[in-house]
């Protein structure tokens, strides 16, 4: 996103881990000011950029996908984009847990935990990888994995840029790369039925773990994403409670397809500038139409402000699944619930206050209506949250410890949390503006 594009006074853009090592010895050394860029889809202020204050690690040069032997793991650089992945994966009929929109780079999801569109299947993408490559502050090389520096693998895994910069990311992969999908627009006017749908096929999510949903909620228009994790004839049956409800438009066609043609289907376009924000509750069908309400109330007030927001579904065997896995330090409830993302775009760098202003109005008043609901939880997404929120402070009390002992531990000088520009920083825990 332009928005946070800013002009670093010196960019280093490294090949390897073994240059990463080097010039971070050498800015650390310095004491200079420093961000890291994977695939820079956050759209944050100085989180993967800066000023001419200091130095850009851009890893965009490191964007390797190389398939292991024996074919049950994947290196992927950080730098990388989903797209790249599925498309080299498809060749050899195989799949990974990873991102659902094409150009999201691969560090930042994963960092954040990342959510694939089968949350229920297989957990966090995060809970899916065999290792990390990892450069410490004190420019060591190191992996960390189940037997190896077992305590960084577990705050890897969600707890964001802390700890050091990941060069490498080793995921399992998976044989089931067929894909069945499609995309429908639905008229505002039967907001009540899509919405009592789309809580329907949450609940059948439960049972059928091979079916993916989201819901889109524009001014104008409800647009739902219907996914599942096979090829099939027919709308599969998880989807039925929409067999009644006519559509305004049939955006993306019923496909038999792959994870890479459906993410290049969903992908954003990045020209212009955007903000985002996170919220999460429980689904109740009179609560998601009163979020449609408020969405057309905020967006009254700045027209020139495009301002969405997405409902994307998870429930209690997605937990399951992450513990199963390892676990992670996200410490999500074990109940049926959506991680509402709210997404503003616009392209008038006078609008740009307006952009941001409207994002935080629309995230504080879904999380208040919400909340006389009896339905928020608490807990932000780290992939979708704005800048002013703070992700780690919702991962409880046991899971900040972890995380703050292992900072400690593998970066005892605080090089990620003094030196690194911005991001969503244990050092910043307590200064988040928007609850």
């Amino acid at each position: 996103s332009e928005t946070c594009w800013l002009p670093a006074h010196c960019f280093i853009k490294p090949r390897s881990a073994l240059e990463v090592a080097i010039a971070l010895k050498i800015v650390t050394s310095l004491g200079a000011k420093f961000a890291v860029r994977s695939g820079g889809h956050n759209p944050g202020p100085g989180f993967a950029s800066i000023g001419s204050e200091g130095v850009l690690f851009d890893l965009g040069d490191m964007n390797q996908v190389t398939l292991s032997a024996d074919k049950s793991y994947v290196s992927l650089g950080p730098g990388g984009s989903w797209e790249k992945v599925y498309n080299v994966l498809e060749k050899s009929e195989l799949n990974v847990v990873g991102g659902r929109v094409a150009g999201v780079g691969v560090g930042g999801l994963i960092l954040g935990g990342g959510m694939s569109h089968f949350t229920n299947r297989w957990g966090m993408v995060a809970d899916n990888v065999k290792n990390f490559e990892i450069v410490l502050a004190d420019s060591r090389i190191v992996n960390a994995n189940n037997n190896s520096n077992a305590d960084l693998f577990e705050v890897l895994k969600g707890g964001g840029p802390n700890f050091g910069i990941v060069t490498r990311y080793d995921l399992f992969t998976k044989p089931d790369y067929k894909l069945w999908y499609t995309t429908k627009a639905y008229s505002i006017d039967n907001a009540s039925a899509v919405m009592s749908a789309a809580i329907a096929v949450e609940e059948n999510m439960i049972n059928d773990d091979k079916a993916g949903f989201f819901l889109t909620a524009t001014p104008t228009a409800l647009v739902a994403g219907m996914l599942y994790r096979d090829w099939a004839e027919n709308r599969p049956e998880a989807f039925a409670p929409f067999d009644n409800i006519t559509p305004l438009a049939v955006v993306v066609p019923e496909t038999n397809g792959t994870e890479q043609s459906s993410a290049i289907g969903q992908t954003q376009d990045q020209i212009g500038k955007r903000a985002s924000g996170t919220i999460s509750l429980q689904p109740d069908a009179d609560l998601y139409v009163n979020t449609l309400a408020i969405l057309q109330e905020v967006v009254s007030k700045a027209p020139s402000i495009s301002l969405v927001h997405t409902f994307q579904p998870l429930g209690a065997p997605s937990v399951a699944k992450s513990k199963s896995l390892g676990g992670n330090v996200l410490n999500v409830q074990p109940v049926s619930q959506s991680w509402v993302a709210v997404a503003a775009f616009w392209t008038d760098d006078a609008d740009d206050a307006k952009g941001v202003e409207q994002t935080q109005t629309l995230v504080k008043r879904i999380k208040s209506a919400a909340a006389d609901a009896g339905k928020l939880l608490d807990f932000d997404f780290m992939n979708d949250a704005n800048f002013e929120q703070s992700p780690l402070k919702h991962y409880g009390d046991a899971s900040i410890s972890l995380m703050k002992k292992a900072s400690t531990k593998y970066d005892p000088s605080g090089v990620f949390q003094t030196l690194q520009n911005n991001g969503f920083l244990l050092s910043k825990i307590d200064q988040a503006t928007v609850p």
